[in-house]
């Protein structure tokens, strides 16, 4: 046995070396084999339809028929799906009659050339392997409506009417905003039908009565004709509840609605009588509305003894409604499915139901809206597992997003030019929902940096807790602005009101450096306090658009205290309020109304007690126009500007939409300040008119505009131009 063992651990040995020598041959041969050569992808190519339309397209089709990868050939399906996507996409934009030329380099080094309309009935020959494809566009003229009139309109405004196939709300009706198609023509005359369908006239028509196209030069006249009918009024609805399968009704009670009948409406009115139902845990409550009897009338506005056979009547409804409730249902099990990183037991509370509650789809949906809230997951979806009659599971299907993902910032403004900068979050981490952001911007004049950590509900329902840290360096006119800290504090965002509030401690050092005389400037404020603060802080939006406002208002309001007690060297109120209004005029004009308003109050003298660096400094591309950046505060002896303890900012503007992209706006803002309170509102007005142009763009208007001072103080400038990105107010 000792012999045995010997021999089969000297073979185990010379193995080990034989094993050893293949390892090193096969490192040899690698490191003396260079690697296999990188093959380049496929070149495409698109010209023909500008500079932004030749990308548009070129990125169109890596994302719908690539997803995104570089192949090292395109196949002959590739450039047959390219060529009817770009021609359907040339076609919506107008050019009804585009031409595509198409030049295909190959692997095997030959060249073909064809047509995009020729690919239908001659597909390219199979196998091909191509290396470069080059789509030319020709797009052939452009149509657009040269005329559109209506007949037979009479309940509503030819110019709504017209918002339905063109641009209305334009100075300048281009052929751009009149672009012609015929899917276009079918969706304006579904949405007119659509519109006189919810005024009640079920029996509406619209319908194309005239249309001439002038294939040379792309002119479209059209007239259409409409055809009203009579106005059904909903008069009375009798409803009738059915609990347990009974076959009488065990509730009734008849609602006049007064209402014009549409699709739309019956709509509204069953899913409002199933959401009370789904409230009392019936699920499956079914309503059906039928027609108890019709009683014609005359329109309205004319006496009830009227007939005129070119009127149409009114015809007014008696409706019955059935609910059928169904069985009563209780919640079984709750899952969840699909999560990776994601605690099931931070889900679990997210959803806020429980196993034996009244099943009620709109609570159960609400809690899918509060697991996409969380910001972590691509998709939630929803679905229940039947459990007897009585009882059913409820399922949620989620698919985790990215934890990481980095965004490239960049705007422009007068004072500050170019501003660059990055934003990186990371979500879900601890697989609890936490959230941090790190936010870093660089202009000529400053640099600053954010980072804020959020908790997501730890102390209650919809309420996030945050960490913050914060630094900027700023060069304003008469000074050097160097400001850091952090703190943290309480978010609640209030769904019904629209309503963000928060309240945070925030400890900071303001430090403002650079002075030409830091004794004069030292009595205005403290030039380098350690600030304890607490803040409360209120966003209430009911405006249309955050980057175009063009109907509503908002509302932003905080309110900082800070004192010693809570830190620092300064004891002071700060508050500071801006609403803002828009409204639409008519005919591409817009009005906007802003006020903001700042006071400062410093428990004893502002030398000891209010920072510099709080006092307020107006002018700029959002503020007082006529002045650069802080250039409308008010100056010392020394022409130093030392800020104002309280002003007040009012703006007028107006807005004219010349193309769907491009606007002129006039506007006049006045300031009222005060350097000392107690010249409490102001005791020094200036004031700016001016204009200016907008374009268009998805990140918010690219602004050119020049503002006019009226009044200028000596050394003020007689106005300013302002070049900037993004809505003044």
């Amino acid at each position: 046995m000792a012999h045995l063992f010997q021999v089969n651990s000297e073979f185990g040995v010379l193995r080990e070396l034989v094993l050893l020598c293949s390892i090193l041959v096969f490192a040899s041969a690698s490191a003396s084999t260079p690697p296999p050569p990188k093959h380049k992808p496929a070149q495409l190519q698109i010209t023909g339809y500008g500079a932004f339309g030749n990308r548009e397209l070129k990125r169109m089709l890596r994302t719908l028929e690539l997803g995104g990868k570089t192949p090292e050939f395109f196949d002959p399906s590739f450039v047959e799906d390219a060529a009817l996507i770009l021609a359907s996409r040339i076609k919506r934009d107008g050019y009804l009659q585009p031409a595509i030329s198409i030049h295909l380099r190959l692997a095997e080094g030959g060249q073909m050339d064809v047509q995009a309309d020729k690919l239908f009935e001659n597909p390219l020959p199979r196998p091909l392997r191509i290396t470069r494809a080059q789509f030319k566009i020709h797009t052939g003229v452009l149509y657009y409506f040269q005329s559109l009139s209506f007949e037979g309109l009479q309940t509503l405004p030819e110019k709504q009417a017209r918002s339905f196939f063109l641009e209305t709300d334009i100075l300048f009706h281009i052929k751009q905003a009149r672009i012609y198609t015929p899917e276009k023509l079918e969706r304006g005359l579904s949405s007119l039908t659509e519109i006189l369908d919810q005024q009640g006239y079920n029996e509406a028509k619209a319908e194309v009565a005239a249309l001439h196209r002038d294939d040379r030069t792309g002119a479209v006249r059209v007239r259409i004709r409409v055809r009203r009918g009579a106005q059904f009024i909903a008069r009375s609805v009798r409803e009738e509840y059915f609990y347990g399968g009974t076959a009488d009704p065990t509730e009734t009670r008849t609602v006049q609605p007064n209402h014009p009948y549409s699709r739309l409406w019956l709509q509204d009115f069953s899913l409002g009588l199933k959401t009370n139902q789904y409230h009392r845990g019936y699920p499956d409550v079914t309503v059906t509305v039928q027609t108890l009897a019709r009683e014609p009338g005359p329109p309205a506005s004319l006496p009830a003894n009227h007939s005129s056979p070119g009127i149409p009547s009114r015809v007014y409804m008696d409706l019955l409604a059935s609910i059928h409730s169904g069985s009563q249902v209780r919640i079984g099990k709750i899952e969840f499915k699909g999560q990776e990183h994601t605690k099931a037991s931070l889900m679990a509370r997210r959803v806020r139901i429980q196993r034996g509650d009244l099943l009620d789809p709109v609570r159960v949906e609400q809690g899918r809206y509060r697991l996409a809230q969380l910001g972590v997951f691509d998709t939630v979806e929803l679905a229940y597992r039947r459990e007897g009659d009585h009882m059913r599971d409820v399922l949620y299907q989620v698919k985790e997003g990215k934890r990481l993902t980095l965004s490239l910032l960049f705007g422009y403004g007068s004072y500050e030019l170019l501003r660059g900068g990055f934003e990186a979050e990371e979500n879900n981490i601890w697989g609890l929902a936490h959230h941090a952001r790190l936010k870093a911007i660089q202009s000529f004049k400053s640099s600053s940096g954010e980072f804020t950590y959020t908790i997501p509900e730890l102390i209650g329902k919809d309420i996030d807790l945050f960490f913050d840290a914060s630094g900027l360096r700023r060069e304003e006119i008469s000074f050097t602005r160097l400001e850091y800290g952090g703190g943290a504090g309480l978010h609640k965002y209030l769904q019904p009101q629209a309503t963000d509030v928060t309240l945070r401690y925030n400890y900071q050092i303001l430090s403002a450096q650079d002075f030409g005389s830091v004794e004069e400037v030292a009595t205005e404020g403290l030039t380098n306090p350690a600030v304890g603060s607490v803040i409360l802080e209120l966003k209430h939006d009911r405006r249309d658009n955050p980057l175009y406002p063009r109907r509503g208002y908002k509302i932003f309001a905080t309110i900082e205290s800070a004192t010693d007690y809570l830190g620092g060297d300064a004891n002071y109120e700060r508050v500071e309020i801006s609403p803002s209004w828009h409204h639409p005029l008519g005919g591409g004009r817009y009005l906007s109304l802003g006020l903001s308003h700042g006071i400062d109050f410093s428990f004893g003298s502002p030398a000891n007690n209010l920072p510099f660096n709080k006092r307020f400094f107006p002018g700029g591309d959002n503020s007082i126009r006529g002045y650069r950046e802080g250039e409308a505060a008010p100056r010392n002896s020394l022409g130093q500007l030392v800020g104002a303890e309280t002003y007040t900012l009012g703006v007028i503007e107006l807005e004219q939409a010349l193309t769907p992209r491009w606007s002129v706006v006039v506007f006049s803002d006045s300031l009222g300040f005060a350097r000392r309170i107690a010249n409490y509102p102001f005791d020094t007005s200036l004031f700016s008119v001016g204009g200016g142009i907008r374009w268009r763009t998805l990140i918010g208007p690219i602004r050119l505009e020049y503002g006019h001072n009226l009044n200028p103080r000596p050394g003020d400038p007689s106005g300013t131009l302002q070049f900037s990105l993004g809505f003044p107010f």
